[in-house]
């Protein structure tokens, strides 16, 4: 469920931004605007099965050299997904450097994460 609403609102900014900010970001029709949602989503999911598998990898000791790479990669990950998507996408353009760190903040403000119970995990311990 929660992916599915992370995917509802990669593309809800999306919109917002090409519907009231067109001067900076521009999104050429509707099949590009999925297009752009789905693929930011995919490399998102992809990216933390990536960062899971290295998590769980910490026992074996591979985890320990790249866990802290993928740490660092989240701050950067996001504004190089819209450089790809801006480069290689046709219809999807995105003006100005600032544009790119704003609608960084803005998906990760915007994306839910999962909340765990402390007391819920330690009783199933």
């Amino acid at each position: 469920m929660r992916n599915i609403l992370n995917l509802l609102l990669t593309g809800v900014v999306f919109w917002v931004g090409n519907e009231y900010f067109n001067e900076y970001i521009s999104i050429l029709d509707t099949k590009t605007l999925i297009i752009a949602t789905l693929l930011m989503f995919g490399i998102g999911y992809l990216f933390s099965w990536l960062m899971l598998i290295s998590m769980t990898s910490i026992v074996v000791g591979i985890g320990c050299i790249t866990t802290p790479i993928l740490f660092l990669a989240i701050f950067i990950l996001t504004p190089i997904k819209l450089l790809l998507l801006d480069k290689y996408l046709v219809g999807f353009n995105i003006n100005g450097f600032w544009t790119y760190i704003l609608l960084t903040i803005a998906l990760s403000i915007f994306s839910i994460s999962v909340k765990t119970n402390r007391t819920e995990r330690t009783k199933a311990i």
